[in-house]
């Protein structure tokens, strides 16, 4: 491993822990009832960042293999968009 490798993993390493903490301060403001819609989109876009990083760095995905790279990151983006549609639906359905 180079140099310039571990510097970019420790970087983003480091990304990774300071995204999920600032995730899971964000859930934990809301503890006995539901998220609102938009933390709910803050929160999947968070996780949609965390996961490019990871497919990128610790898959060693960067610059190789672009079409496996999209669809790794679509793969996240579908579920993030299908959960917040449920979440959004729902809400819909109990006004």
């Amino acid at each position: 491993m180079k140099t310039a490798d571990s510097a970019r993993l420790s970087a983003s390493t480091r990304c990774i822990l300071l995204l999920g903490l600032a995730t899971g301060l964000l859930a934990a403001q809301w503890k006995q009832e539901a998220l609102p819609i938009s933390v709910l989109a803050a929160l999947l876009a968070l996780t949609i960042i965390k996961a490019r990083l990871i497919i990128l760095d610790f898959m060693d995905l960067r610059g190789r293999r672009p079409a496996l790279t999209t669809a790794l990151v679509a793969w996240v983006v579908f579920f993030a968009v299908l959960i917040l549609s449920k979440a959004w639906i729902m809400r819909w359905l109990a006004s």
